[in-house]
């Protein structure tokens, strides 16, 4: 129900309350829980003497009462009470508890308490959507304050660097992984162990600086340095018999590549790492500390100039402040672009801003949760 229905619900609850008189209604669930309970248990109970006279003793104590809050004129519907406890003295369990249930107000004082519980959730999410258009007026005002001076053709800027972006990342993707399957594993290593001192370049870490040194002296030790990569990892699958016609010690290399092969099949996949790849979700002033490492290990590595010039190309986007302007075209939604130039936008604050007048209204015509629990009879 919504709020304005559920008030009116409350309304009636406490008419009913108030003309029965909360303390007798009270009275009259106590004794109805009471019974009820009586009659689970004498169902739910092995039929032994000892219990059944327990039992029986508890049905006394209760009958007691009840005449006795009649006498007293402070117990309501006796008549039901009296009938439930005479067929439960003949232990016809159902028959008692269907003379409870004719007692019209049971139940009303959970209803009411049920009833406002839902009157304060409603209020609540009421208020929220209130709040929360509120906010989202604010939000879209200054989200189109701040198109006002952007231009369309600031997308197509936006398109062709994230064209150039991807295709840097696909050419230095290509170019290192050929480097790391054609160099010799003493300069893969090495090169590698150089670019984990600057994490922004992305290369994959090694487990520790330790295991890697160790692997690199055992390379030296064992005069594998002109070894590709890809060889080193398949002698791996090498049983030991046949390791060693390539490796003199075969339970150090084992050891050695136990504790670095996570690392080394990483840089044997370095395409599909980020090694020294760019993201438009990079900020300038990071950005043009990373381009700066990046132009100096591809020069190392002799990287193909298309790369380099790239990376100097956004190097100057990135000084000019450009490249921040683009990027930020990035959470601009080109919709909300043209309905600003074609000023559709007002209308989509005159409709936030009635919902609001319409929900204040509502808000304003209903009570508050407290003050309407202290209203509750």
């Amino acid at each position: 129900m919504e709020p304005p229905d559920l008030l009116a619900e409350i309304a009636t609850a406490n008419k009913r309350i108030r003309e029965a008189g909360r303390e007798r209604l009270e009275l009259v669930e106590r004794f109805n829980r009471e019974i009820r309970e009586l009659v689970r248990d004498f169902e739910g109970t092995p039929d032994t003497f000892r219990v059944f006279l327990d039992l029986t003793r508890r049905l006394q104590r209760i009958t007691r009462r009840v005449e006795k809050a009649h006498a007293d004129q402070s117990l309501d519907y006796t008549d039901q009470f009296e009938k439930a406890l005479t067929v439960l003295k003949k232990r016809r369990f159902e028959t008692a508890i269907k003379e409870l249930d004719r007692i019209p107000v049971l139940g009303l004082l959970t209803e009411q308490r049920q009833l406002f519980e839902d009157y304060k959730k409603g209020y609540s999410a009421l208020r929220t959507r209130c709040e929360s258009v509120e906010a989202e007026i604010r939000e879209k005002g200054a989200y189109y304050e701040s198109l006002q001076d952007v231009d369309v053709t600031s997308f197509d800027e936006l398109t062709a660097l994230k064209e150039q972006i991807a295709a840097y990342n696909d050419g230095v993707g290509t170019f290192l992984e050929t480097f790391v399957k054609q160099a010799p594993i003493f300069d893969v290593l090495r090169i590698s162990l150089d670019a984990s001192y600057h994490p922004e370049l992305g290369f994959p870490p090694s487990p520790s600086h330790e295991n890697a040194e160790k692997l690199l002296s055992f390379v030296q030790s064992e005069d594998l340095t002109s070894l590709p990569l890809y060889r080193f990892l398949e002698y791996a699958k090498y049983s030991d018999s046949k390791l060693s016609h390539y490796v003199g010690d075969t339970t150090s290399f084992r050891q050695v590549l136990e504790s670095n092969v996570v690392w080394l099949e990483s840089l044997d996949d370095i395409k599909r790492r980020w090694a020294l790849k760019l993201s438009l979700k990079e900020p300038g002033v990071s950005l043009a500390v990373k381009i700066r490492r990046l132009i100096a290990f591809l020069s190392k590595l002799n990287a193909p100039t298309g790369l380099l010039t790239f990376l100097r190309e956004t190097q100057k986007l990135v000084t000019s402040g450009r490249y921040e302007r683009i990027r930020a075209m990035s959470s601009v939604n080109r919709d909300h672009l043209e309905k600003i130039q074609q000023g559709a936008h007002v209308d989509d604050l005159r409709a936030l801003e009635d919902e609001r007048a319409r929900l204040m209204q509502q808000l304003k015509d209903l009570q508050e949760p407290r003050a309407v629990e202290i209203e509750l009879a």
